[in-house]
């Protein structure tokens, strides 16, 4: 599959037996429908790299979707407080979009919130 960002392509990576497609290029993933909140609950992302988007702008960019090829335009959907990440997801697959560096950010606030969690 073509990247939603960038030139690059996509190549599939396992992490704990559930398949994602990353980029070699931006690092961006794809995520299919429920795969990216399965990925969280194993908290293990080592095997994903985890660099940081460097080419501005990619989450300003509305592409279609790598998966289905989507009716329009993929769209943000959330935005997490305290950090710059935003998820792009996909109308009709319901697939989801991390830029580069973002599962990491993502990662780190679920651990702080399952912290927290213990103490409420």
């Amino acid at each position: 599959m073509e990247c939603v960002k960038c030139d690059g392509q996509l190549e599939r990576v396992t992490v704990e037996e559930i398949e994602v497609d990353q980029c070699v290029t931006c690092s961006g993933i794809w995520f299919d429908f429920g795969e990216l909140e399965k990925i969280l609950d194993t908290g293990s992302i080592s095997t994903l790299k985890n660099e940081v988007d460097n080419n501005q702008g990619h989450d300003a960019q509305k592409e279609k979707c790598p998966r289905c090829g989507g009716v329009g335009n993929m769209v943000q959907v959330t935005s997490l407080k305290n950090a710059e990440v935003h998820i792009d997801s996909c109308s009709v697959c319901y697939g989801q979009w991390l830029d580069g560096g973002e599962l990491e950010e993502i990662a780190d606030q679920s651990f702080i919130a399952k912290i927290r969690g213990l103490f409420k």
